[in-house]
């Protein structure tokens, strides 16, 4: 008997497949155009800052964990020449590896240095960094400001606070410039003996590191509170503020989200606020340490005023652009047009293939987008070769899937067009594409078995089935990652987003998970925990973290929901090929 209402299914079907594609890809396309629009922000209090810290690791490969890194006079002087166009100050943290070198390069310039010597564990080093930091700072008296003995030792929990006091004591007796240590502002309180200790007091407030992160818009207001508040605290202490910041890159804390614009607004209404407050401060930094990402993530490496090659990360002056030359994501975006018009029109059948072009080109532009996008935030995130590796790998499979299932619905389209076909006129129709226009997608482990045990290659809806299930590990084990290690990981939105976008899809066009498979129904069940765990964790406040659990939501209903009846794994065709 003929279904008469099948034509009108065919038709709305078709319709909303357009229009979410169409939403997706104007989403993608929005947020790559939206990123090279330059943003309007405050201008600055004054031409140049107080003080930057410096560090010259700043190179692919450069570590201060590597005992034999050596840096050379020239080198450091070629950096605090491009520090010098916007301060006449730095601050550094060691004098070991040749830094000990930085004060008089700085007098060459006419620079002043807050001299720093790195206090540890290891008590032995101590001692030679101790004598050297103050006999460079005998030698410089007249351009080190002062000399910082030890950073963040009590946040660290590397030596008892007697200890710490004793160096800090011996350097005061030793050398004719002030003496001060530096940690976060909070343990000046819990160590009450530091105070006395020092000269003046060296705190450190980072807003976005907050035990309870604070966003760009009461950030600055955050540190002078915290900077009034210590005053108050320790009563007759000059106080300098001696890291203050914030990153460029990295993902967000609550509302605390990194950003260039971000960074950029902090440093010009920071340096403002200080000047009106009379506050001292140091920012850090001078220059991007890429080597820091391998211990705070892409957060770590991205503080600097200049990145890694020494250029400026914005214009001083006017509005800033959250990225530069943005033509990676139109290039993307226009080859997957041109590609997913071809390549996913041809997968269609007779007048369908007009509307499976559209489709194509229209889902293979926002992929495009998307994936550049998503070259990016590998090169901003990868620290190592397995990670590369690992992503470079999902980032195939996520293709792979998002093609076949495009090519998968241009052919259930052709199917609608087949029935079409069938409801105005007697007779079979001419075109069918049989199983792949059905409303099941087979299990995974039945296509795998199919094709393992009985040498059947997959149908498209099997490979459909495969690489979707590969998609849902990927997804499953990066969640669970996220439960153990959050603070340093990144939601990697451009990596599921066309995953979840291509499940929305199918589900619209009525395919739906066979009722056997198992495997996906479980790593369903981890995706949707997983997903409620880091709405809780993170909070309403984190947008990103709240897109992310979206988009594995949306992943786990894909492999929750079922279709209302199955063939058996046994039967033919159930094992997608």
């Amino acid at each position: 008997m003929i279904d008469a209402a099948r034509p009108r299914r065919a038709a709305a079907r078709r319709g909303l497949l357009l229009a979410a594609v169409f939403a997706a890809t104007l989403a993608a396309l929005w947020h790559g155009w939206r990123m090279g629009v330059p943003q309007p922000i405050a201008e600055p209090g004054a031409e140049r800052l107080e003080c930057v810290s410096y560090a010259p690791f700043r190179r692919p490969g450069e570590t201060p964990f590597d005992a034999a890194a050596f840096v050379d006079e020239a080198r450091i002087e070629t950096d605090l020449r491009l520090i010098a166009a916007r301060s006449g100050c730095v601050r550094t943290y060691s004098v070991s590896q040749g830094l000990d070198a930085v004060p008089r390069v700085a007098q060459r310039l006419g620079m002043t240095v807050l001299l720093g010597a790195w206090i540890g564990r290891d008590r032995r080093a101590n001692e030679a960094e101790l004598a050297a930091a103050i006999g460079v700072a005998r030698e410089h008296a007249a351009t080190v400001r002062a000399l910082v003995v030890g950073n963040e030792v009590m946040l660290r929990r590397e030596l008892p606070e007697a200890e710490l006091v004793a160096y800090i004591e011996r350097a005061r007796r030793a050398v004719p410039v002030p003496v001060t240590y530096a940690d976060v502002w909070e343990f000046w309180l819990k160590h009450p003996s530091l105070a006395p200790a020092v000269t003046f007091v060296t705190i450190h407030i980072l807003p976005y590191w907050e035990d309870e992160p604070v966003g760009i818009d009461a950030a600055i207001a955050h540190v002078v509170e915290v900077w009034r508040a210590m005053r108050a605290a320790l009563p007759g202490r000059e106080i300098l503020i001696g890291e203050t910041g914030w990153p460029s890159e990295g993902r967000a804390r609550r509302d605390a989200v990194p950003g260039r614009v971000e960074q950029a607004r902090f440093i010009r209404q920071f340096s403002r606020t200080a000047a009106e407050e009379g506050i001292r401060y140091n920012l850090i930094e001078a220059f991007d340490q890429p080597w820091k990402r391998h211990l705070e993530g892409a957060m770590g490496g991205a503080w600097g005023l200049l990145d890694s090659e020494g250029r400026p990360k914005f214009d001083w002056h006017g509005p800033v652009a959250p990225r530069d030359g943005w033509t990676a994501w139109r290039t993307a975006a226009g080859a997957g047009l041109l590609l997913g018009a071809a390549s996913v029109g041809l997968a269609a059948r007779g007048r369908a293939a007009r509307t499976g072009a559209l489709l194509g080109a229209l889902a293979g532009a926002g992929l495009g987008a998307v994936l550049a996008e998503q070259a990016r935030y590998m090169t901003v995130w990868n620290r190592t070769l397995l990670e590369w590796l690992a992503t470079a790998t999902a980032t195939l499979v996520v293709l792979a899937a998002c093609v076949t299932t495009a090519a998968l619905l241009a052919r259930r389209l052709a199917g609608d067009e087949a029935g079409r076909a069938r409801a105005t006129a007697d007779g079979p129709p001419t075109d069918s594409p049989a199983a792949d226009t059905t409303g099941t997608l087979p299990a995974a482990a039945a296509v795998m078995s199919g094709w393992l045990r009985r040498g059947r290659a997959p149908s498209l809806a099997g490979w459909v089935a495969l690489l979707q299930a590969a998609v849902l590990f990927a997804a499953a084990l990066t969640v669970v990652l996220h439960a153990f290690d959050a603070r340093y990981r990144g939601f990697d939105w451009p990596l599921f987003a066309p995953a979840a976008v291509a499940v929305g899809l199918l589900w619209g066009a009525g395919v739906r998970r066979a009722r056997d498979a198992r495997e996906e129904r479980c790593l369903g069940w981890i995706l949707a925990a997983g997903a409620l765990a880091m709405v809780l964790a993170e909070g309403p406040a984190n947008t990103q973290a709240l897109g992310y659990a979206g988009l594995m939501a949306v992943l786990a209903g894909g492999a929750l929901v079922r279709a209302s009846t199955s063939a058996p794994s046994s039967a033919p065709n159930a094992d997608g090929s």
